[in-house]
């Protein structure tokens, strides 16, 4: 009997042992789990950033970062030297324009000059003839010292008119051709069957122009036909 209950005490105390030694184990078990789990997140996170970066390291990305710098220096320098072009080309643009409006204004005043001394030298022609007919000479009647006037006013004339020529300023004269209001200024209309159209029969103050430009219009008498005066009367007494 005794033998028995030792018997009995023992298989607990080996039981109590077997429950002990699983107990441990089972601690150690979860620890390793954790290490595991911890491995594997590392892992996961690694995995990440790789994806993340590619096959680009560190060094990869200070080398771009300094070639981008350098390539924003360069732009910068570049920027700064079409600055200063600008600048110099404005400056001299500025320069150009000065030198051209002094030629221009050097220019008006040599062309001034030119005109000026040939309208001075008639002048003095005008001022002779004045002179010479305000006194007669001996055997000179009245009639001849007029008629002397005469001629030397419209050589003076003459003279004015060729150095208008000389400087391109022709004179206008459309007498007897059709009305034109580009160049001439019609102060009077009459009518007369004798022409088919509006046409210029008398000049009252005689026109110039330079080139195409028309320094003074002619103002001329215009001569129509008296069938189209009829026809516009009674175009405005339709209106009425």
């Amino acid at each position: 009997m005794k033998r028995k209950f030792m018997n009995e005490e023992g298989r607990n105390q080996e039981n109590n042992d077997i429950l002990k030694e699983q107990a441990l184990n089972g601690c150690g078990g979860d620890e390793k789990v954790s290490s595991e789990e911890q491995a594997r997140s590392q892992e996961s996170v690694g995995e990440q950033l790789s994806e993340l970066l590619g096959e680009t390291n560190i060094e990869d990305l200070k080398k771009q970062l300094t070639e981008m710098r350098e390539e924003a220096e360069k732009k910068s320098r570049e920027i700064c030297e079409l600055k200063d072009l600008m600048q110099r080309r404005q400056a001299d643009f500025e320069n150009y324009k000065k030198r051209v409006i002094k030629g221009q204004e050097e220019m008006r005043k040599l062309a001034i000059k030119d005109f000026a001394l040939d309208i001075i030298s008639i002048n003095d022609d005008l001022l002779r003839a004045i002179e010479a007919s305000s006194s007669v000479k001996e055997g000179e009647s009245l009639e001849q010292a007029h008629m002397y006037f005469v001629e030397g006013v419209k050589m003076i004339s003459k003279m004015i008119e060729e150095t208008l020529k000389k400087y391109g300023i022709e004179e206008i004269n459309h007498l007897g051709k059709p009305f034109d209001p580009q160049y001439n200024e019609a102060v009077e209309i009459i009518c007369d069957d004798s022409v088919k159209e509006e046409t210029i029969t008398k000049i009252y103050q005689k026109g110039f122009c330079l080139g195409d430009l028309v320094i003074r219009s002619a103002r001329v008498q215009v001569t129509k036909p008296a069938s189209q005066k009829t026809v516009e009367e009674a175009s405005v007494q339709g209106e009425a």
